[in-house]
């Protein structure tokens, strides 16, 4: 089943739980069907955001992938929002270099206006 009792009381871990809950949300998808598209048995998702289990890290891989969530925001508190899940692909889907010249825009101008050209 690949699920392990819920043991450890990490912050991370409780936040990855309101995550999957907003995330859920958002695509307006229930539990089971968020577990049977990731591959998991039915209860998987609705026992780890219970807290009575924790999923492996392969698991929650593939519930962030149905959620289409990166697992970089899965941990981080008040990051589901469906603004900052589209910048976030946004931003994987653009080149290097073109990340490189954003990154250094915002930091000439302070991050509070845009930069002249």
């Amino acid at each position: 089943m690949n699920m392990m009792p819920a043991k450890m009381n990490d912050p991370r871990v409780d936040t990855a739980r309101d995550n999957i809950r907003l995330a859920a949300a958002l695509r307006r998808m229930n539990y089971a069907e968020i577990a049977r598209d990731a591959g998991l048995s039915r209860n998987a998702v609705s026992q780890f955001v219970s807290g009575r289990t924790t999923l492996t890290y392969q698991n929650m891989l593939r519930v962030c992938d149905v959620l289409g969530v990166p697992i970089s925001l899965m941990h981080q508190p008040d990051s589901i929002t469906e603004g900052r899940i589209r910048l976030h692909k946004a931003l994987m889907n653009l080149p290097a270099h073109q990340l490189q010249e954003i990154f250094d825009d915002l930091r000439n101008s302070g991050g509070n206006e845009p930069a002249p050209k």
